[in-house]
């Protein structure tokens, strides 16, 4: 069951039209971000409750050493081969299914350094007498690798355009398990060292179960290997060092230069935003998988279209979220009312996914060198202005330096995409 159910007649002729409007498979679009958008609203009501018993019964500063602990793996991660995925993606979308359990493998192999370099965390905590960072490091950084590893069958059944299981087993069941299991904790216990335990240990088994379930139900030939799949892992995963950086140093900064009650703040001020990016990163997925095997003059046909329409989409979100988003946290959030301005301006990098479907066809289409260009140069003015910005102004200065560097990293997707089709027309 991957799709929906046949459209009635009239819902039928709608999808054709409006796909000939928006020069877009309003069918596969339809089919794909359906149970996408379930599962996501799933986890945003899962997340909402979760996010009101936290700002309720846990500290700012026990949930912001939660938050530090699992950024630092995170951080920690992001030097080991941490695109795979995405390679796993591409090569299982080419029919290459061993590329599932093969990537299983190369990933535990690859993740030594995380559980390594979570190690040295521990020990250093240890040493300056700090149990409960140096404890939370330790569990984190060991159980990450398999976290990681077993992921890895969602970016299969993406591959294999199986959008229902990929929603339910690696999306609203996946996702939502350790979410129930995190509240619970909190009803027995206050300690974050508890939170960051159940969290991790819960996550790792739903998705080896998952994983298992993937295996058991596709049966992945071993045989069907992509020989390039590691190669072009290790070209991503250079890639994604700096955007792994970028996407976890703001934590870490914080933490360790405002601390853990900023941290908390700003984890609440951006959440909400981050939640409803789900949904358009599920869309990018299913445009990775449909750009693939699309020549680039079908490609660029539809492309306007889909920059302006997600144009309209998002300034009709963000507007309605900047006039909502202080109702909400007074009814739900009162103790983190103050992060209501934070999110306010947070919101605005919402704008830099305008140009999603840019970024889809350079990873789609293989392109490498756009690719490094579009990395170094985004994320490296994302890690410098959030360095700055916490530095110099705090916590403000870090929220505009993310609404910035969202925006820059936007645009020069577009203009690189841009450049790779005048060149693909030379």
């Amino acid at each position: 069951m991957n799709a929906l159910p046949p459209a009635p007649g009239y819902l039928s002729r709608f999808l054709e039209w409006s796909g000939r409007y928006f020069k877009t498979d309003m069918r596969y679009l339809l089919s794909g971000s359906f149970w996408s958008v379930i599962a996501q609203l799933s986890i945003t009501v899962i997340s909402f409750f979760l996010a009101y018993i936290v700002s309720r019964y846990i500290s700012k500063e026990a949930y912001g050493i939660y938050k530090y602990v699992l950024s630092t793996v995170a951080l920690i991660s992001v030097f080991s081969l941490n695109s795979l995925g995405t390679a796993v993606f591409q090569s299982t979308a080419r029919g290459h299914d061993g590329a599932l359990q093969e990537g299983f493998k190369i990933n535990l192999r690859w993740s030594a350094f995380v559980f390594a370099g979570s190690l040295a965390f521990a020990v250093w905590y240890f040493a300056h007498g700090n149990t409960t960072l140096a404890i939370g490091m330790l569990v984190a950084g060991s159980l990450s690798p398999f976290l990681t590893s077993a992921n890895l069958g969602s970016s299969f059944l993406g591959g294999k355009k199986d959008f229902f299981r990929q929603s339910i087993y690696f999306g609203s069941v996946g996702n939502g398990l350790p979410l129930l299991a995190l509240i619970a904790t909190i009803f027995v216990t206050k300690d974050p060292l508890w939170l960051i335990l159940v969290y991790s240990v819960t996550n790792v088994a739903t998705s080896l179960y998952f994983y298992k379930r993937t295996v058991a139900r596709y049966r992945p030939d071993s045989e069907k290997k992509d020989t390039g799949m590691l190669s072009y892992a290790k070209h991503l995963s250079v890639i994604g060092i700096l955007g792994g950086i970028a996407g976890n140093i703001d934590h870490v900064l914080l933490f360790q230069n405002v601390g853990s009650a900023e941290l908390a703040i700003y984890v609440f001020a951006i959440s909400i935003v981050d939640q409803a990016k789900g949904p358009l990163k599920n869309l990018d997925a299913m445009m990775q998988a449909r750009f693939a095997n699309h020549s680039n003059q079908s490609i660029r046909q539809g492309m306007g279209n889909k920059f302006l329409w997600l144009f309209f989409f998002i300034g009709i979100s963000v507007t309605a979220y900047i006039l909502i988003v202080p109702y909400l946290f007074q009814y739900l959030f009162p103790a983190y009312i103050d992060a209501v301005p934070y999110s306010q301006i947070y919101v605005l990098s919402l704008f830099g996914l305008v140009f999603g479907p840019a970024s889809s066809y350079l990873i789609a289409k293989k392109k490498i060198r756009e690719q490094y260009i579009n990395s170094v140069i985004g994320w490296s003015v994302q890690i410098i202005l959030v360095a700055l910005g916490i530095l110099l102004w705090g916590l403000w200065g870090l929220v505009i330096a993310r609404v910035i560097s969202r925006l820059t990293m936007g645009g020069l997707a577009y203009i690189l995409y841009r450049r790779a089709i005048a060149h693909e027309d030379d």
